[in-house]
């Protein structure tokens, strides 16, 4: 298939470059649908890195699909370029990471992170409350608990949470349906909370009142706002924004809008998960996926794909075009498996737990012990071990079903 891609077909231009040229004039006529689609610039050489973005899933290095990234020299940002120390990187929490080529020695993904990105996709107070649904109402967003989702150590679970208080979730978000499945989700004092944050796709534009709506929530932009010169906005723009937190209730005021951020550097490995966020509607092999425009024409999609999708992609950055070659659906009701590297603290024998890398470990279950003849009671506070498991019922802890003495 890359071969075919890549033979040229007429002065010098490869099929590969062809497609993306298609892809960009398809998705100038299909509109901004979800926010930015529209034309690119020619297609120039490869990248030599790799890109990978979804949930932290481990730590020792931390891991993001799958891909060991050792981040001891990575540049560490928020969504605003702000530094920030590595150790505020959560497990749970959704990264974008730019790095080096991925090596494959031993049958572990493995490179050198450059650039990890972090921020949360949603931040504000609670409307309401489903412990039957394991849903939250949050600025008027629903937020799905799964079996994958992570709560902040000090936090016991849903049944901590109360309504009015403020949260800060991270996740995959479907502004179509105003819905976000959550992978992490921690608690903030109020006093700290300086503005609250929300992702999807402008609808009810009035530029006379300038005013539009994310979901049900109205959003004013009349006064003061940080806003680039060259962003007009429009409905079906995906959009991140900052409201101030007061008032408490009815229309919100925004302090900062941008757009959905966008790779455009070109990376040899791309490695993505998210939701899909549009899908050209006629050919459902161009689509999005938290913005990124994807091009699967080279592969296979699952059947009936549509907005609102968790999904899986891999593939090559190519002009800020994802070029798939695999293309998988997600369960969001999967458990995700979570794997943690590092010296034992904290070992509580009664109670079957220790932490590692600041995650609470619970070996009271069925764990497989390696080497052969290791048990738990070799297990010892410093002693380094890799963990291997999935959250807990409460998503306060992982549940370990194999533990490896380093």
């Amino acid at each position: 298939m890359k071969k075919a891609l890549n033979t040229p077909v007429a002065d010098g231009i490869t099929r590969r470059e062809g497609l993306l040229s298609l892809l960009g004039t398809a998705l100038a006529l299909a509109g901004c649908g979800g926010g930015g689609g529209g034309g690119m610039a020619s297609v120039s050489s490869g990248g030599t890195g790799s890109f990978a973005m979804g949930p932290i899933t481990g730590f020792g290095s931390i891991i993001v699909n799958g891909v060991h990234f050792d981040d001891r020299l990575a540049r560490v940002l928020d969504d605003d370029g702000a530094l920030h120390d590595r150790n505020e990187l959560k497990l749970g929490m959704v990264v974008r990471v730019k790095g080096k080529p991925i090596s494959r020695a031993g049958g572990v993904a493995r490179a050198d992170a450059d650039e990890i990105k972090f921020g949360a996709e949603l931040l504000g107070p609670i409307d309401s409350i489903d412990r039957t649904a394991r849903t939250l109402v949050v600025l008027g967003q629903t937020v799905q608990i799964t079996a994958a989702t992570i709560f902040e150590e000090n936090l016991t679970g849903l049944s901590a949470l109360a309504v009015g208080d403020i949260v800060e979730v991270h996740g995959s978000v479907d502004p179509v349906a105003n819905r976000m499945t959550a992978t992490r989700i921690e608690r903030k004092d109020p006093a700290k909370v300086q503005a609250f944050r929300i992702q999807g796709l402008v609808k009810s534009l009035d530029t006379a009142a300038k005013t539009f709506k994310i979901g049900t929530l109205t959003i004013s932009f009349a006064g003061p706002v940080d806003i680039p010169a060259n962003l007009v906005l429009a409905n079906d723009m995906l959009v991140r924004v900052r409201l101030a937190t007061t008032p408490t209730t009815g229309i919100r005021t925004a302090l900062k809008i941008r757009l959905v951020e966008v790779e455009v550097e070109n990376e040899n490995e791309a490695e993505v998960e998210g939701t899909v966020t549009f899908i050209d509607p006629n050919n459902n092999k161009l689509f999005k996926v938290n913005g990124l425009q994807v091009d699967a024409t080279g592969t296979s999609v699952p059947a009936g794909l549509k907005v609102g999708d968790r999904v899986e992609v891999e593939g090559s950055l190519v002009n800020g075009v994802l070029v798939a070659t695999k293309v998988e659906l997600e369960d969001e009701n999967e458990a995700l498996k979570f794997e943690l590297r590092g010296p034992i603290d904290s070992l509580n024998t009664t109670a079957k737990t220790f932490g590692v890398s600041g995650v609470t470990v619970d070996f009271s279950g069925a764990v497989t012990f390696l080497p052969a003849g290791k048990t738990a009671a070799n297990l010892a506070n410093g002693v380094s071990v890799e963990v291997r498991g999935v959250a807990s019922s409460d998503g306060t802890k992982i549940v370990a079903n194999r533990i490896t003495f380093e």
